[in-house]
């Protein structure tokens, strides 16, 4: 099972495998506050500040957020010649096999309520 959650919300037992999916580690939270910190599954910095910028719509975002994940494009957004798209496929396989077994929770610091975060999107990508 796959969950989503905001690093502002209390980690509870029911999170299982607590995994921060954010760019940036999130302010006045500690390493033991997860399992492991998962940069290359945010989006990059470039799409992040366009869309925090109103520069792009949601809807944008979500286009190129998932080709990100998808598509070999590495942290700012360029082709990475060197590695297909930074390790994100393997990622994105391995948490699909581990959220068979056990809860995966994916936590981002946008607020509880927010409907427009990455988290949903990764939840959508790994429930695909």
């Amino acid at each position: 099972m796959i969950r989503t959650k905001s690093a502002a919300e209390k980690p509870s037992k029911q999170d299982g495998v607590r995994l921060y999916v954010t760019r940036f580690w999130p302010r006045g939270h500690g390493r033991d506050e997860c399992d492991a910190w998962l940069p290359n599954l945010a989006p990059s910095e470039k799409l992040l500040r366009a869309f925090l910028s109103d520069k792009i719509t949601w809807a944008a975002f979500s286009k190129e957020y998932k080709k990100e994940m998808t598509k070999g494009y590495g942290d700012e957004g360029e082709k990475n010649t060197h590695m297909r798209n930074s390790g994100q496929k393997h990622a994105l396989k391995l948490l699909k096999l581990l959220a068979k077994g056990q809860t995966v929770t994916l936590i981002c610091s946008c607020a509880p309520d927010e409907k427009h975060c990455h988290r949903h999107l990764l939840q959508a990508l790994l429930e695909d």
